[in-house]
């Protein structure tokens, strides 16, 4: 069991989610698209580059953890945990969910998560290229699947990319996972509160950090600020530590008024 908890860098509002990564599907589902580069491209070693279609069941208890940004009330909360039920390529995703129901809405968005689309060439994958105005600036678009900004064994046109060599796909879009989460909580009107309980452990899970706070639970950058860990992310896997963060959120959730809350949705920055 482990949790990956991060700042949401779209989302400044403590008591919602303001940007279209992670987006609720619906009550049971989260999807995470884009964004969080350095985790997709963990999550896409571990289960997708050997995947023959795309996808893998993820059976262990991954949890992902979003608090909002900084902002200057200084006030920090827990604004989404999804449980990682499964992973896939933008090609799979595209190619299962477009079709499905539940994500009609997700998918039309003008800034939709699932920003990519597959193109094929007789029958055969060769790329993608951008469905959405998701992340269309500075072609922000390429990274979310490709690491290197030179892009390698690539041929950009406009807003598609297509592989030179067939064969390389593992070896440069190791950026292309994108995974569905059973919904642990999703702040519309009121996120989780960094209490004592929950304080506490985040300082044992990172005990080498220095100044860590309800507001800069990652502690502080060396010039005094809270540490956003830009491009980066905590990794709790200590079993119990882990399970007692889940255990306090859950009890927190239960407490909460259930009725709809107001979203506002902007594009990721």
């Amino acid at each position: 069991m482990k949790v990956f908890a991060y700042v949401v860098g779209a989302s400044k509002n403590p008591d919602a989610v303001e940007c279209m990564v992670p987006y609720k599907v619906n009550e049971n589902i989260i999807f995470f698209g884009p964004c969080k580069e350095s985790l997709r491209e963990k999550l896409y070693e571990e289960y997708l580059k050997s995947s023959n279609n795309g996808e893998a069941n993820v059976l262990d208890d991954i949890y992902v953890l979003g608090v909002n940004a900084s902002n200057s009330k200084k006030i920090r909360k827990i604004i989404w945990v999804g449980r990682i039920v499964k992973v896939l390529t933008f090609e799979r995703a595209y190619n299962i969910l477009s079709s499905k129901k539940e994500f009609k809405k997700m998918m039309e968005e003008k800034y939709s998560p699932l920003h990519l689309e597959p193109i094929y060439k007789g029958g055969t994958f060769v790329g993608y290229k951008l469905r959405s105005k998701e992340h269309e600036g500075d072609n922000k678009w390429v990274r979310d699947v490709i690491k290197r900004k030179d892009y390698p064994n690539v041929k950009l046109e406009g807003k598609s990319f297509c592989l030179k060599d067939l064969s390389k796909r593992e070896e440069v879009f190791v950026r292309d996972c994108v995974f569905l989460c059973e919904n642990v909580f999703f702040a519309e009107g009121k996120g989780i509160y960094i209490d004592e309980d929950i304080l506490s452990i985040f300082k044992k899970a990172q005990p080498e950090r220095e100044g860590v706070s309800n507001y800069a639970i990652f502690g502080l950058n060396s010039d005094g600020r809270a540490n956003g860990l830009r491009g980066n992310y905590l990794t709790i896997d200590d079993r119990n530590l882990a399970s007692a963060l889940i255990e306090k959120i859950t009890k927190t959730r239960s407490t909460f008024s259930h009725g709809k809350g107001i979203q506002c949705r902007g594009k990721c920055r």
